[in-house]
């Protein structure tokens, strides 16, 4: 199976498309509400500071400045029903000549000689003032009122903050909702990935459309589209192999008959040696037809095979006393350690004979003379142990990595082995849950290793 590169997340990424977004809106429109903010309360604040020099205009005189100075003085003293806010705002009242007649306590040193009709601004004291400056209307005198900008500047923020904060702290709110709505838009294409995922090439089956999204329908049916093209060009693969190695199988047991009976009748040495070459070849040829053929019911069978109680033991040791003949003439001792407990396995019988005969098979076949076979079976915990292991030449890593790959034959190729029983095996132990593992035998050889787990 091809490794799985990490690939940024579809999820995570639109996500974050959208908190990027809405993380530029909530700027952008913050700015514009400070900004907006910040007009409209100078706006406001100016308004008020035109308003209290009209007022004032309307009943401070000259005459009333001379007249009630004392009074006028105290009452605009801070008193203790003053206002937190008056200590930001003044006013003071000059002469044609700039001399301050009257001021408010909180009053700063106005540069008198400065000031103009109007608004406009100063520093004092590291603080800006804003100011208004109206001649009177009955008098030779100069009204100033004055308000520092921090005043301004804390109620911008405040109403600001009030504005933005919530947007702000809603954002960790907005995100994980967003997470999970986007994680349902995505559930029907988690579908699909979970259906092709499941697919198995024996059993090809076409993605269910229903509940798919239009975005991703043409890639489903295209899918769909491939799934039929492959399981059409898989089972004409299958039925080819298998109409082959069956309309093989006769002629060329025919041709082995033949054969046989002319090398009895033969008598010249040449005539005999080339006669013993081709019936080697033929029965090379003859063992790779039965292993097609066996691999292609394998393949037929896939998961529609039934399940029975088998005793794995009593099938490995029918399948020692079966190749005992072959081990015999090859001068191959081959033993069978019987285990200690019961090992009873769900599966095919006839599967797991032809498994156990071909792991046996490869063995005797890859042994030279005087080599020994050990089979044993046995339980450990919940699962089941087969092992095969042999003193013959063993496999170097190279080719234990390609060992189970169909046709490959490591060592002697001159041997009458297909290539294909360490793949028969394989694909055996994957129909029963179980998994093959090839290494170095503790006899010197190689180990094949079986391990089923069991209830």
């Amino acid at each position: 199976m091809q490794k799985m590169h990490n690939s940024p997340s579809l999820r995570r990424r639109l996500t974050w498309y959208v908190v990027i977004i809405l993380a530029t809106l909530t700027v952008m429109s913050g700015t514009a509400i400070y900004v907006g903010t910040t007009k409209e309360a100078d706006e406001v604040f100016s308004a008020a500071l035109v308003q209290t020099a009209r007022i004032l205009d309307g009943f401070i005189t000259r005459e009333t400045i001379a007249r009630d100075h004392q009074r006028l003085q105290r009452a605009l003293e801070r008193g203790p029903t003053a206002h937190e806010y008056e200590r930001n705002l003044f006013f003071a009242v000059f002469d044609a000549d700039r001399n301050m007649l009257l001021h408010s306590s909180q009053a700063p040193e106005l540069p008198a000689q400065d000031i103009a009709p109007g608004f406009s601004e100063f520093r004092y004291q590291r603080r800006k003032w804003f100011t208004f400056a109206l001649e009177a209307s009955h008098d030779d005198l100069l009204i100033v009122v004055g308000e520092r900008s921090g005043a301004r500047q804390e109620i911008t923020e405040y109403i600001g903050s009030g504005l933005l904060l919530p947007l702000i702290l809603l954002l960790p709110l907005v995100l994980w909702v967003l997470w999970h709505i986007v994680g349902v838009a995505l559930r029907p294409l988690q579908a699909v990935t979970d259906q092709v995922r499941q697919q198995d090439l024996r059993q090809l089956k076409v993605i269910d459309v229903e509940g798919v999204p239009g975005e991703i329908s043409p890639l489903v049916t295209a899918l769909n589209q491939m799934i039929v093209d492959l399981d059409a060009v898989y089972l004409r693969e299958r039925r080819f192999v298998s109409d082959a190695a069956h309309e093989l199988r006769n002629p060329l047991a025919a041709l082995l008959i033949n054969i046989d009976n002319a090398i009895e009748e033969s008598y010249e040495r040449e005539v005999l040696d080339t006669l013993q070459s081709m019936k080697v070849s033929i029965q090379r040829l003859s063992h790779l037809v039965s292993q097609l053929l066996a691999l292609s019911n394998l393949e037929k069978a896939g998961g529609s095979v039934d399940f029975e109680p088998v005793d794995l033991a009593g099938v490995c040791a029918s399948a020692v006393a079966a190749a005992g003949t072959r081990a015999q003439a090859k001068s191959v001792t081959l033993d069978w350690q019987m285990p200690a407990a019961a090992c009873e396995l769900s599966g095919s019988q006839a599967l797991l004979e032809s498994m156990v005969a071909n792991l046996i098979d490869n063995a005797i076949r890859y042994c030279d003379s005087g080599c020994r076979v050990v089979l044993r079976c046995r339980r450990e915990g919940k699962a089941l142990l087969l092992t095969v292991d042999d003193s013959g030449p063993g496999l170097d890593p190279e080719q234990l990595s390609r060992a189970t790959a169909r046709f490959y034959r490591a060592g002697d190729t001159n041997l009458t082995g297909a290539g294909l029983g360490l793949s028969i095996v394989e694909n055996i132990a994957k129909i029963h849950g179980g998994q093959l593992q090839l290494g170095k035998s503790t006899l010197g050889g190689l180990c094949a290793s079986l391990r089923f787990e069991i209830d």
